[in-house]
């Protein structure tokens, strides 16, 4: 036998406790094993062969007396200090007070396991040191580890998801099916693989960074936390964007800048070979007109007196042009005093020419402070937006209302009218020079407004709605 036997006599004390034994027979195996070759064994007592096995830590004498007092079979795994090895040990009863003992030596096992427990120790400490869930999973998709941080991630400790399938600890729907699809794939090509997921019972705002391994009977996932990184990529992409907004605006500003400097030219050569011209235009019509007068009445008469109305209301038309032009290029320095609000506002209903169809009215809320601004700017902002007005209702007729009203700091001012509106289309560009939805215009009334308002430290906006009039509202401080 290459396992070692031996056939023991018990010796039992008085009182009937096994207290030695006697070697009846022992083969070589044996003998080797527990270092008795060349020592004589057979009828001795194991005290004599081996004295300090008295002292051993494991009781051996007591353990095979209690195989012969009983006659049970015991089958055990101890570790004998007197000799240094670890045994796998079957003792039973052939006859009363004999018993015959096979022994295994196991002594390179046992340290086999002990590292191995040594190793999955460590293994076990790394794994639960990672903050972020790592878990194994064997070839059926059962889970053999399960660390700390997957318990405190998932709310599952480990006892309840070790030895379970995926399945059934993180249920079963598209996104653990998807997962399933790469573990499996992993598993067949042995090659790892990452993938962006949540994991279910897991915070839904929570997104892992998933990276799968092949292990030797199955694979390893380690799920990364990797939420904040992407919140951040996120802000960094708004952040991307938002700065290719800024270029675009800026790039359009610098458009801007270059065709108002075009349109400052334009208006110089305006303002000086058209303006002169245009006055002494003026001057003869007005001399036309006095010696028209002095004419008797006549068909003839009415005819040249119609053809001067029509030549001085086109010449006034050319003269507004080039006064808006003038005032959108200049730079604006207002005159700063005392202003009356409602006394403007009454000059100019009283100036204009009002078609028949059109019904004007205006209010002045009570008590209205005086104003610290420049007149002559407010008259230009409401003439041009009346004149707007007026221009919006000329075909269908309608109503014009001024309103204006105090407040803490500022006054509100608001010009109605039940024109046609502004279609959506023109929304964005209505205060942009050279831009009208008018068959006659030159698109600067309104730039020169918004431009004479912002002079003043004010604020312009509008309410529209196509079919039923524009409201242009302005907000101005009340001192300068």
């Amino acid at each position: 036998m290459n396992d070692g036997f031996a056939y023991c006599k018990v010796i039992l004390d008085q009182y009937g406790k096994p207290v030695d034994y006697i070697f009846a027979d022992a083969n070589e195996a044996y003998r080797r094993l527990t270092k008795l070759n060349g020592k004589p064994g057979i009828g001795r007592k194991i005290t004599e062969v081996i004295p300090s096995l008295k002292n051993d830590p494991f009781d051996w004498i007591g353990t095979c007396g209690r195989v012969t007092l009983t006659g049970k079979n015991l089958t055990f795994e101890r570790y004998c200090k007197t000799l240094g090895k670890w045994f796998a040990v079957n003792a039973y009863c052939p006859e009363k007070g004999y018993f015959a003992m096979i022994i295994k030596d196991i002594t390179q096992r046992k340290k086999t396991e002990q590292a191995l427990k040594q190793s999955e120790k460590q293994y076990k400490q790394l794994a639960n040191s990672i903050t972020n869930p790592f878990f194994a999973l064997d070839s059926c998709l059962k889970f053999t580890y399960w660390n700390k941080a997957s318990e405190k991630f998932t709310g599952i400790s480990a006892e309840n998801a070790i030895r379970k399938h995926f399945y059934e600890v993180f249920g079963k729907d598209k996104t653990t099916r998807k997962a399933v699809g790469i573990y499996l794939e992993v598993m067949r090509t042995h090659k790892s693989r990452t993938f962006i997921d949540t994991l279910r019972k897991v915070n839904g705002n929570t997104i892992f960074e998933i990276q799968v391994y092949p292990t030797g009977n199955g694979i390893s996932v380690f799920a990364k936390d990797i939420t904040e990184r992407k919140r951040l990529q996120g802000t960094l992409e708004q952040y991307t964007k938002r700065l290719e907004e800024l270029v675009k605006i800026r790039t359009e500003k610098l458009k801007g800048v270059e065709r108002l400097a075009a349109i400052g030219e334009t208006a110089g050569m305006i303002g000086h070979d058209i303006r002169n011209p245009l006055q002494s235009i003026i001057g003869e019509l007005y001399l036309a007109e006095e010696e028209l007068k002095a004419l008797p009445e006549s068909a003839e008469k009415k005819k040249i007196t119609e053809s001067i109305l029509s030549i001085e209301e086109q010449t006034m038309y050319i003269n507004k042009i080039v006064t808006d032009l003038q005032d959108y290029a200049k730079p604006l320095s207002p005159v700063v005093q005392e202003t009356n609000l409602e006394e403007i506002i009454q000059s100019l209903i009283s100036a204009l020419d009002f078609p028949d169809n059109i019904k004007v009215s205006y209010l002045v809320e009570k008590p209205f402070p005086t104003l610290k601004t420049d007149p002559s700017f407010i008259q230009r902002i409401l003439t041009n937006l009346t004149v707007n007005g007026i221009q919006a209702m000329q075909e269908k007729g309608g109503e014009l209302t001024i309103n204006a009203f105090p407040r803490a700091k500022t006054v509100i001012i608001a010009i109605s009218d039940t024109g046609v509106g502004i279609p959506d289309a023109g929304k964005e560009k209505i205060f942009k020079p050279l831009f009208t939805t008018k068959s006659k215009g030159q698109g600067f009334g309104l730039a020169v407004v918004k431009k004479l308002v912002e002079a003043l430290n004010g604020h312009i906006s509008f309410e529209t709605e196509v079919g039923k009039g524009t409201t242009f509202i302005i907000e101005m401080p009340l001192r300068d």
